[in-house]
């Protein structure tokens, strides 16, 4: 076994260090291709921040029944991927792992995983505690779930499935491991009662795809910036009888990996890569405003309209009366739009209990960038 890993060091792809009965493999990766490159998210949200990504692998679900056999971590440094795994052998230094990885996590601020709160972090708190050891990573360190932040757009992706590699399939990511999680309980049983270098090899390639593969599925999170934190870097609009078509473009760290389209609200969404187009339907007529501070107005029955008592007092009282929530609204005749906001000032109704709301359309023509930023924002959340 010994010459096995000899051999591995003449090739320069790992190199191994033995502590106790863990072993310790640091790997290089050249990040020079695009799928490897430090995710856009996290280079805009987090730009001066040093990232540790990390995954474990068990026998099993409950820390109480099962041995914590790997821990990974991958992180970028010097224009390169660096990751390191700390290795059980024998099945009997989880303590050993559980320390190294904790120290190894000092020189970090945040954490990136992918159901980390789900599942690794508890994991390993657990089995802290059956070690009298003690375990604050989950404490000390900000918690980054990839699968946290993406669940609530898996019916907008179409995925039947959110585990990691389904997430990668979606992606068009491949990885060299064929094996699952639980495929690989076996192998390691075998591989303690008869240490065996294809074995290791299978049950590190395993948790190296899945390290590897973090960064590249973190582009999935560009669907979170695309609905909830970009800024239009440009914008135009064109109108038709039924429609504005709104065509705008977000900044790289939004970037769509894969198309998406569909419809809610009235309101269709076309977007791929930096590009999208939201198609608004326009509403010819009459709507109506509603004053919220009805106890001010007057309704005139005959204008069919509210005016505010400091105007009434020129009207004569038997062409008034006390406006009610139902009555207190102006009426306008013109070419409206969704509203994107209920508090928007001038927001337009059919009539009082109308849950859809809207807004001219020369509103939105006539405002600047910022105003418009700021419809589109809540236009796409509104149709998430």
């Amino acid at each position: 076994m010994i010459n096995a890993y000899l051999k591995k060091l003449e090739k320069g792809c790992i190199a191994t260090e033995k502590v106790y009965l863990m072993k310790i493999f640091n790997y290089t990766e050249d990040c020079t291709t695009r799928s490897l490159e430090y995710p856009a998210y996290f280079a805009h949200l987090y730009p001066d921040e040093k990232l540790l990504f990390f995954d474990i692998e068990t026998t099993g679900f409950a820390a109480k029944h099962t041995t914590l056999y790997l821990i990974g971590v991958l992180w970028y440094e010097d224009g390169k991927i660096q990751i390191r795994q700390w290795f059980n052998e024998d099945g009997r230094c989880e303590g050993e792992i559980l320390t190294a990885f904790e120290d190894f996590c000092k020189n970090f601020k945040y954490l990136v995983h992918y159901n980390g709160l789900g599942f690794d972090l508890p994991y390993l708190s657990q089995k802290s505690s059956m070690l009298n050891q003690s375990f604050h990573v989950n404490q000390t360190l900000k918690q980054l779930d990839i699968y946290k932040e993406i669940r609530s757009y898996r019916n907008i992706l179409g995925m039947e499935s959110m585990k990691q590699v389904a997430v990668e399939d979606y992606l068009g990511i491949e990885r060299k491991d064929q094996y699952s999680g639980g495929e690989l309980i076996q192998i390691y049983q075998r591989y303690v009662a008869r240490p065996n270098p294809t074995w290791e090899n299978l049950l590190l390639q395993h948790n190296h795809d899945d390290l590897i593969g973090m960064p590249q599925i973190s582009k999935i999170l560009n669907y979170k910036a695309f609905f909830e934190n970009s800024e239009i870097i440009s914008l135009e609009t064109k109108t038709d009888a039924d429609h504005l078509h709104v065509i705008f473009t977000v900044p790289d760290y939004a970037d769509l990996p894969s198309r998406i389209s569909f419809c809610k609200h009235d309101i269709y969404l076309h977007a791929y890569g930096q590009n999208a187009i939201l198609e608004l339907p326009i509403y010819t007529g009459i709507l109506k405003h509603y004053f919220t501070d009805y106890k001010n107005y007057y309704y005139l029955p005959e204008e069919d309209m509210a005016i505010h008592k400091s105007v009434a007092t020129y009207v004569e009282s038997q062409r008034r009366e006390r406006a009610k929530k139902s009555t207190c609204y102006v009426k306008k005749e013109g070419c409206f739009i969704p509203c994107s906001d209920a508090d928007y000032t001038e927001v337009f109704r059919f009539d009082e209990t109308a849950s859809a709301c809207y807004q001219t359309l020369e509103s939105f023509i006539d405002s600047d960038i910022h105003q418009q930023n700021h419809y589109i924002k809540k236009i796409l959340l509104k149709i998430l």
